[in-house]
């Protein structure tokens, strides 16, 4: 649990650290940021977060067992056992979503409501919230606590699948002088075993605390944690008591009382060069996208004692394929160009993410945007060609053991040979697929050349190629042809524009 709250702060520490050392090495001719005093926290508010479940989102281990010892028979050969492949299910330990709500404030107490969504992997898998806040403000600072109701959707599934080969067949006795051999044992095998997890709704409570400070009047980030507490029976491996742990980003649409004064209606701020790094999470939309593999070889059956007696068949293969239910972090470095005139923004950006999932090893993009300023904040959309190198798992696939060999028509051995154990696959396809990508997303200044955002964008790269399966007798299981993605993250640009 150690671990998984330190990594929750860590991404929220992450993205503190890096806006403060960003404002620290900013150029001494770079305009000062704008000045708030008695700002208050009063207005809209809407912003992105990425958490943790430091608690009750668990996974699994699985074993598919190796079917046990064939007794042998008198003479003939003992047949292989099958393998015996560990499984691990992916866990619910990493969502993203957004939030809004709406304060008041009067004096240094602040109230408001606030709702989010959140998605736990697949995108109709959903956590989501509907909360009170009261908290205690000074200009720079907020905290509050929080609680509400809380809602759990998760359209079930799979989770996991075992396929397994058949068995070889023993191999026939000879003979000799009248004397019979014996034939060899046969083969374990196995074959589909599936893992489903449950789905359905439920309704709870959450309650919880948080902090957020202000870098600018219109951007703020903070950390927040809330417990959720389910009715019913645990859901599709998430536990009835949840702990999350989330880093936000927000954007406030309607700060007051800045002493930054109103710019001219020819104000070009926004126009120029500018590069930076992002960060957040890729949802795979694919169905069955498979996550990790066990694999497990069969066993060889054993060869006649006698020269008459036959071989023992080999053991089928088992693998396993855990599908990815959760997430991938994603990261990466994006740049581009903007023009302004008046409201009025538009621009090229160019960006390269990387996963922690093969399957988007290398993301990129080149992407049109336009956008429209409105209290102080960018929002726009975005459109263009995406880009990415696929070398993820397509299946997974498990050879049937060989059969033994017959016995021969001598006394002395050896017997018949034994069966080879089935082999078992990953299969991979390491493709470049091109396709599109669609979004949107809103930005604002922390200095004159510092800006913070949040964008959500939509990757579809087409049908993924057909896997090849092995020229050998078994049974397979492979992913979705589809490679669809939903990409929720945050950004930090610099511009290289003189203010």
């Amino acid at each position: 649990m150690r671990r998984r709250l330190s990594g929750a702060i860590g991404i929220l520490g992450s993205l503190t650290l890096a806006t403060a050392a960003g404002a620290a090495d900013l150029p001494l001719r770079a305009a000062p940021a704008p000045v708030f005093v008695a700002l208050d926290w009063s207005g809209f508010y809407i912003g992105a977060h990425l958490g943790t479940v430091v608690d009750g989102g668990r996974g699994g281990t699985f074993a598919s067992g190796d079917g046990g010892l064939i007794p042998s028979p008198n003479f003939g050969g003992r047949g292989g056992r099958t393998g015996n492949a560990v499984g691990t299910l992916d866990g619910r330990d990493l969502f993203s979503g957004g939030h809004a709500g709406y304060n008041w404030q009067t004096g240094r107490l602040v109230v408001g409501v606030e709702g989010d969504v959140s998605s736990l992997g697949r995108l109709d898998d959903i956590l989501v919230s509907g909360r009170a806040r009261l908290g205690f403000g000074t200009p720079q600072f907020l905290i509050y606590g929080t609680a509400g109701i809380a809602y759990l959707s998760q359209g079930g599934g799979l989770a996991g699948v075992f396929v397994g080969g058949n068995g070889g067949g023993g191999g026939n006795g000879g003979a000799v002088a009248g004397l019979g051999g014996d034939g060899g044992g046969g083969g374990n095998g196995f074959s589909t075993l599936t893992i489903p997890v449950s789905g359905g709704d439920r309704i709870g409570f959450v309650g919880g605390a948080g902090f957020e400070t202000r870098l600018s009047p219109q951007v703020g980030a903070g950390i927040e944690a809330l417990y959720h507490v389910f009715d019913g029976a645990p859901l599709g491996g998430f536990a009835r008591d949840v702990l999350t742990v989330r880093g936000r980003l927000t954007f406030h649409l309607t700060p007051s009382d800045l002493t930054d004064p109103p710019r001219e209606a020819g104000d070009s701020r926004w126009a120029g060069a500018y590069a930076g790094g992002h960060f957040g999470a890729a949802h795979s939309l694919s169905a069955n996208a498979i996550d990790r593999t066990a694999l497990a070889p069969g066993e060889a059956g054993a060869p006649g004692t006698r020269g008459i007696d036959g071989g023992g068949g080999g053991g089928g293969a088992v693998a396993f394929a855990g599908l990815r239910r959760k997430p991938s972090v994603i990261g990466g470095v994006h740049l581009g160009y903007n023009w302004q005139a008046g409201h009025l923004v538009y621009g090229g950006e160019a960006d390269a993410s990387f996963a922690d999932n093969a399957t988007f090893e290398t993301l990129g993009s080149v992407r049109g945007r336009l956008g429209f300023l409105s209290a102080g904040v960018l929002f726009y959309g975005t459109a263009g060609v995406a880009i990415n190198r696929d070398a993820g798992f397509r299946g997974i696939f498990a050879e049937n053991g060989g059969p033994g060999g017959d016995g021969g028509g001598v006394l002395a051995p050896p017997g018949g040979a034994g069966g080879t154990g089935g082999r078992a696959f990953a299969l991979r396809n390491r493709e470049t697929q091109v396709g599109f990508v669609v979004g949107a997303g809103l930005e604002a200044k922390i200095t004159e050349r510092l800006t913070a955002g949040a964008e959500a964008l939509y990757y579809d790269l087409g049908d993924a190629r057909p896997v090849a399966l092995p020229p050998t007798a078994g049974r397979f299981f492979t992913a979705g042809s589809g490679t669809e993605a939903f990409v929720l993250r945050t950004r930090l640009s610099y511009s290289f524009a003189t203010p």
